[in-house]
């Protein structure tokens, strides 16, 4: 029989032995509880998890031959602007009707007039010194004529000097003539130009001066625009420009929210490349005259354009979304499993990419964007939905006319 120790402080310990037999009976009960568990326990049920297989749309591939349309976008701008500047000093005394932004006017209409009284004066002195002048010069033919006759009678042969016959005289009275002649144009002119006169049909954009106002030489007037023509310059990337099939004279559409569509027609295209945005201008013209043009169609206003490009052969035309990094489509198979194969992409515009190698006609291609798409992942193909019948009405029901022998 084991008995227990006592310490120093009289408390009873278990001895070696003791402590021995206390494991062996754990140990004993921890072992027939685990058999117990193992024969009576129920066993987990084994789960096998399945990847999701996402849902994409599809897009069949059919080649063709394609015929691009290359886009632009421009401002419509007037072909001939003027800003009108005084060429004489005065006050403004009078101002046309249509002296206003917006206003239109005919060629040849006054639009100003400077006070030209200064001016009138200038011409009436001016056309008396020239009168003086002319008189001069008959005097001083007669004088010519009159010493020659003298010459003659008293001595024989030529005179020795020009001076005999009064020619330099004569000659100096001419050139004041002329000088007076010159001076009588240019009093006309200044005159002219006291009126500012419209070089052609159009339309005010600004007024810099209003009646009253002081101009002196060089004062800017007015500014205008002819409406006889317009024009807007249309920019191409290098590779659109590469694909352009225009030439002068071919006709392009133009349109702008809230206007229908007009027609344009390619004058030129500018001699160099713009440097800062390495971009070729198209200019293509519009003549308001020649046909009716929507009322908002006028300088100032955005317009896009639609360009004739060149035909791709053989390519298949595919939404943008298709396009994988690296260059690569996702080729969907019978059984619903991806390829993913890289393709030669000839175009790609904002909406669709052009594949000139790559698919074949009728393969099944990715047209949805996929967090990660892999080689050989399965997909599930979403039927596309079918388009809304569209309402027929109702017809009305057959009637007879009503007669005598009804």
């Amino acid at each position: 029989m084991v008995s227990p120790a006592t310490d120093a402080d009289n408390v009873r310990t278990l001895t070696g032995t003791g402590r021995a037999a206390v494991a062996a009976v754990l140990l004993l009960a921890g072992g027939g509880m685990y058999a117990a568990a193992t024969k009576f326990g129920k066993k987990a049920n084994e789960v096998t998890v399945k990847r999701p297989i996402p849902d994409v749309e599809l897009t069949t591939a059919a080649i063709a031959d394609v015929a691009l349309t290359l886009e632009s976008q421009g401002v419509i701008q007037a072909v001939t602007e003027t800003r009108a500047a005084a060429e004489i000093s005065g006050r403004v005394i009078s101002v046309s009707p249509q002296w206003d932004t917006g206003g239109t006017f005919n060629a040849g209409d006054e639009l100003l007039r400077i006070d030209d009284a200064d001016y009138k004066a200038a011409l009436a002195t001016s056309e008396a010194a020239a009168a003086e002048a002319a008189l001069a010069v008959r005097m001083e033919e007669a004088r010519a004529a009159q010493a020659l006759r003298d010459w003659n009678k008293l001595a024989m042969g030529k005179p020795e000097s020009d001076l005999v016959t009064r020619g330099p005289q004569l000659a100096a009275a001419k050139a004041r003539h002329a000088a007076a002649l010159a001076a009588v144009n240019k009093a006309n002119r200044d005159v002219e130009r006291t009126v500012l006169r419209a070089p052609y049909a159009g339309r005010i954009r600004a007024t810099l001066t209003d009646l009253g106002s002081w101009v002196a030489p060089g004062a800017p007037l007015v500014e205008f625009y002819a409406i006889t023509e317009w024009q807007v310059s249309l920019p191409l990337s290098i590779e659109d420009y590469a694909l352009l099939d225009a030439t002068p004279g071919t006709r392009l559409r133009l349109s702008a929210t809230g206007m229908e569509p007009v027609t344009a027609t390619l004058i030129r295209i500018s001699g160099e490349i713009d440097r800062a945005a390495r971009t070729v201008h198209v200019i293509a013209g519009i003549k308001p005259g020649v046909t009716p043009l929507p009322a908002l169609l006028q300088p100032g206003l955005y317009v896009r354009a639609a360009l004739p490009g060149r035909t791709l052969k053989n390519v298949v035309r595919l939404p943008r979304l298709c396009l994988m990094l690296g260059d690569r489509a996702g080729v969907v198979s019978a059984d619903n499993k991806v390829n993913l194969r890289p393709v030669k992409v000839v175009r790609s515009t904002k909406d669709h990419i052009f594949v000139s190698s790559g698919i074949s006609d009728g393969e099944r291609v990715l047209a949805t964007v996929l967090a990660v798409t892999t080689e050989g992942m399965e997909v599930n193909p979403l039927a596309p939905a079918p388009s809304s019948p569209v309402p027929v009405a109702p017809s009305a029901p057959e009637t007879k006319p009503v007669g005598k022998n009804s």
